[in-house]
């Protein structure tokens, strides 16, 4: 992806320090959601996580409107 991205002058090689950076948090959330996922029940997991899923769509959703 970074290849094409870079072929289409869609990112410059100065953004990667910045790309590498932005995983930080990405990998965080992402053990986190595991850590809790093993700890939740499957039910209330899946309806949390739509429900955040479903906040999200709104905010975006609403957003050009506020």
């Amino acid at each position: 992806m970074t290849a094409g991205l870079t072929e289409g002058g869609a990112f410059n090689t100065s953004m990667v320090g910045l790309s590498l950076l932005a995983l930080i948090p990405a990998l965080a959330g992402m053990a986190l959601g595991q850590w809790v996922r093993t700890r939740a029940q499957p039910e209330t997991f899946r309806r949390c996580f739509f429900l955040g899923l479903l906040a999200l769509g709104g905010h975006l959703a609403l957003q050009p409107l506020l």
